[in-house]
């Protein structure tokens, strides 16, 4: 069995609105376990955003979508939005392939995430609209 290629999470703690977690190299069956951890700490660390940048990401696996889906549950158990950054390319087609472009805020850049309104946390009350006034 071979050692993980150039596999990387860098998670240096949230901040009070928002926790980056940035992710390198393979993200299959060896390594989805770090990256699992790393997203539950992130999720559960209090920030009101959690922006998982798979930027460095150069292959996905089931295993890792799965972590994704994961977290994506328990984002809405914390009332924390969960933000995938993924720009063009095989990981981003997966992504789509699957439908999981549906079930994540996706952004082709970190900066485009930072610079994207607030949502409502899943499972929060929509709020009244004007439109019938």
């Amino acid at each position: 069995m071979s050692e993980p290629a150039d596999f990387c999470v860098e998670f240096p703690g949230p901040s009070e609105d928002v926790a980056v977690l940035a992710v390198a190299g393979e993200l299959d069956i060896h390594t989805s376990p770090e990256f699992k951890e790393h997203l539950v700490s992130a999720v559960e660390g209090g920030a009101a955003r959690v922006i998982v940048d798979l930027t460095g990401v150069t292959f996905i696996d089931s295993s890792a979508l799965g972590a994704l889906i994961g977290g994506a549950r328990r984002s809405a158990l914390n009332r924390t939005e969960l933000m995938i950054v993924c720009p063009p390319g095989s990981v981003a087609r997966v992504i789509d392939l699957t439908g999981l472009h549906r079930a994540f805020a996706v952004y082709p850049t970190r900066d485009k995430a930072l610079g994207a309104p607030a949502s409502p946390p899943a499972g929060a009350p929509e709020e009244p609209s004007d439109a019938g006034e």
